[in-house]
């Protein structure tokens, strides 16, 4: 955030940031809400590190996944991604420690995360489009050339099913993108 006259400026990530627990306060701050304490906490400079922490539920399943392509029995897998969302979750909490707290905040001014990614550059939109479509199709044969059975197929179909799901919601965020920039 830059302060220009009277006038304040945002840099570009503080207008992508947006998602679960964000709002917008009555300057056009980013602010992450934290429900379960009700206590408000202003993101100005520190988007970069939020959106890190905020990932921590995808870094813990990656972790967990990736520890399943070393060939460890299922039961360690699923104790390392827990590993490594408790690990996460703890440096979030204490991130927030960090962060100036806003009294008397009320979170009405939703930022959708959909409308915070449409600000983004349209390339890297399409880019996201394009290989969440090539995972789709990438997982789905790899499940029948490896000809997976029982939970690995489903597990394989679930995360197609999730790829499908990104890639329908980056299509909105790029016709919205689209839309912003004819007007």
């Amino acid at each position: 955030m830059a302060q220009i006259g009277r006038k304040t400026t945002y840099t570009p990530e503080e207008e992508k940031i947006g998602g679960f627990g964000v709002y917008r306060d009555d300057r056009g701050r980013p602010v992450y809400w934290n429900r379960f304490n009700k206590t408000a906490y202003l993101l100005t400079g520190k988007t970069k590190p939020f959106r890190t922490y905020s990932s921590r539920f995808y870094i813990g399943f990656i972790a967990g996944a990736l520890t399943y392509v070393f060939n460890m029995p299922l039961i360690a897998c699923i104790a390392i991604g827990l590993l490594v969302y408790a690990v996460m979750e703890y440096k979030f909490r204490s991130f927030l420690k960090t962060l100036p707290e806003i009294k008397h905040f009320d979170p009405r001014n939703r930022v959708n995360k959909i409308e915070a990614e449409a600000k983004m550059d349209t390339y890297k939109i399409v880019l996201k489009i394009v290989l969440a479509a090539l995972m789709v199709v990438l997982l789905y044969v790899n499940a029948m050339q490896q000809g997976y059975t029982g939970f690995f197929l489903y597990m394989n179909y679930g995360l197609c099913i999730i790829a499908a799901i990104l890639c329908i919601v980056e299509i909105r965020v790029l016709i919205l993108n689209l839309k912003n920039k004819k007007g």
